[in-house]
């Protein structure tokens, strides 16, 4: 097996997705003072950071790094795969208890942002289904033998 493979692309490009979301402000909050927004990564001044956010990012995107050279286990890669979708269900649905929390405190604006990782969980199952087609593709070969 080589790593020249499509499911390489999909992961790659779920990583670099998921990394430019952690420069990427999360969500806006306009209370009496002023406008803060949310980053994984800090930001400008006034900005906050979650660490909740800061660490499910880090893991996506090392995950992904680290599925993307686990070619030579399919198995293994195909399961990779789907901790990281539920890695990233679990991403978004953090942010959304996050908008919840501040609702009642300030005006919360969900930014558009919010798609990278919805982009970042459909290469990473796109990626998993090029697994399943790669194991199929194997044991079809090995059949033939």
């Amino acid at each position: 097996m080589v790593i020249q493979r499509w499911q390489s692309v999909f992961l790659l490009l779920a990583a670099v997705a998921m990394a430019v979301y952690a420069f990427m402000p999360v969500m806006d909050f306009a209370a009496g003072k002023g406008v803060f927004s949310l980053y994984a990564l800090g930001g400008a001044e006034g900005d906050t950071s979650s660490v909740l956010l800061l660490c499910l990012e880090a893991l996506i995107v090392v995950m992904n790094l680290i599925t993307i050279f686990k070619f030579r286990q399919l198995k293994f890669q195909n399961r990779l795969c789907t901790v990281i979708a539920a890695l990233d269900v679990a991403l978004l649905v953090s942010i959304g208890v996050l908008a919840l929390m501040q609702k009642g405190q300030a005006i919360v604006t969900i930014t558009p942002w919010i798609a990278l990782p919805c982009i970042s969980m459909l290469f990473t199952l796109w990626a998993g289904n090029r697994i399943k087609a790669d194991r199929k593709l194997l044991s079809d070969s090995n059949r033939l033998r």
